[in-house]
């Protein structure tokens, strides 16, 4: 069995794919996992990405719509977006929902990676202060046994020998109206998940 949808993914560029000068954000490492599903934690631990997701050099410091994710995993549930975006999302679309992020420095705004001490602030860090929140869906949809989606947004689910894995998707009336929006560093692709 296989689901065809619309995929949604935060990018690290803008629409031409030549300005990779964004933000990236990662959750928070050290001891902690990062929270298996969002609807399963009270909050989303995050911290800004010194790294690129496309590789060297480090990103850059603009913040563009959706904040692209470093190192995200197989859990693909959602997108980091400013709280009003997410709420205008809301606002037009069934099954979304926002959670909270809780905010964590990442050990390199102080430090260099050879540990001596950062003289400037990083490159990596936002030109400016922003209110973020993780818009994802909480409605299932499993790979194996796909069900017509019941809203708009939705969550597609695949156990494998690697684990579960998820895509986060839209409807293709959704994807018609997202795309219409027009919003920066947003990807909205047709795709198919095989079971």
């Amino acid at each position: 069995m296989s689901i065809t949808a619309y995929k949604v993914e935060a990018v690290g560029h803008d629409r031409t794919g030549k300005d990779f000068g964004y933000v990236n954000i990662m959750y928070r490492y050290g001891n902690k996992q990062p929270c298996p599903r969002p609807d399963q934690c009270e909050k989303m631990e995050v911290m800004w990405a010194d790294e690129s997701v496309y590789g060297p050099p480090a990103p850059g410091s603009k913040v563009g719509d959706f904040i692209q994710t470093w190192l995200m995993g197989s859990w693909n549930c959602g997108v980091f977006t400013h709280r009003e975006i997410a709420q205008q999302l809301m606002d037009t679309f069934t099954g979304l929902k926002l959670k909270e992020l809780a905010w964590f420095e990442n050990p390199r705004e102080k430090a260099l990676k050879n540990g001596k001490p950062r003289a400037r602030r990083a490159k990596w860090l936002p030109e400016r202060e922003v209110d973020l929140v993780y818009l994802y869906s909480d409605y299932y949809i499993d790979a194996r046994e796909p069900a017509s989606a019941q809203t708009d947004f939705f969550t597609v689910t695949r156990v494998d020998a690697w684990g579960v894995s998820t895509w986060f998707m839209c409807t293709p009336e959704a994807a018609e109206k997202l795309i219409a929006m027009d919003y920066d560093n947003l990807a909205v692709k047709e795709t198919t998940i095989v079971g």
